[in-house]
């Protein structure tokens, strides 16, 4: 049972509000435009990267929380170590790449920006070629033995508590880190 879960229409309905919601706050905060991710990826902002980063923490603190009072229910699914790494690793240089994430993406097409298209048929090459990559580690680093247990998956190092104080441990003293050496961009307009 789900406390909080929504099923039928009201669920699509809450999807689509979320959704046109969630990309009115892309565009109005900027971060549907290329300039605005490039300084993010550039390093020379990061106001942006504090308020994910604190959000992550907050967050994952909220969803433990919400699971422990039984308000919802969080089901992983499996994740294994390199395949994590290796799709990590992909979607990194694809969004420093192209200047853009894949909500950024979306939202960027919907606001009439044409070069957003071919972010989003990238996205959609990459999904193929990440088939082919897991393909290639399952026949490859997931068959070797000792020393480590490639296969092994994550959620076996991070259960409950622990995924709490680790994920927002490390958001909090990236935080301080970025707040310290890199600040935020100094308020220029663009």
């Amino acid at each position: 049972m789900h406390p909080l879960a929504l099923s039928g229409n009201y669920r699509i309905a809450a999807g689509i509000v979320l959704g046109i919601l969630f990309g009115i706050l892309l565009i109005k905060s900027g971060l549907a435009w290329r300039k605005t991710l490039m300084d993010i990826f550039n390093l020379k902002d990061a106001s942006f990267l504090k308020t994910f980063l604190v959000s992550v923490s907050v967050g994952t603190a909220l969803f433990y929380f919400a699971q422990r009072l039984e308000l919802v229910n969080i089901n992983f699914r499996p994740v294994y170590f390199w395949g994590a790494l290796s799709g990590g690793i992909l979607a990194g240089v694809g969004a420093s790449i192209c200047g853009l994430f894949p909500s950024s993406a979306v939202a960027s097409a919907a606001s009439g920006r044409s070069y957003a298209v071919w972010v989003i048929i990238g996205m959609l090459l990459a999904m193929p070629a990440t088939g082919m990559l897991s393909k290639f580690l399952s026949k490859t680093i997931y068959s070797w033995s000792a020393p480590f247990n490639f296969c092994e998956r994550l959620d076996g190092y991070f259960s409950g508590g622990m995924a709490v104080i680790w994920i927002s441990s490390i958001s909090i003293i990236l935080t301080l880190f970025l707040h310290f050496t890199i600040g935020s961009g100094g308020g220029e307009e663009g």
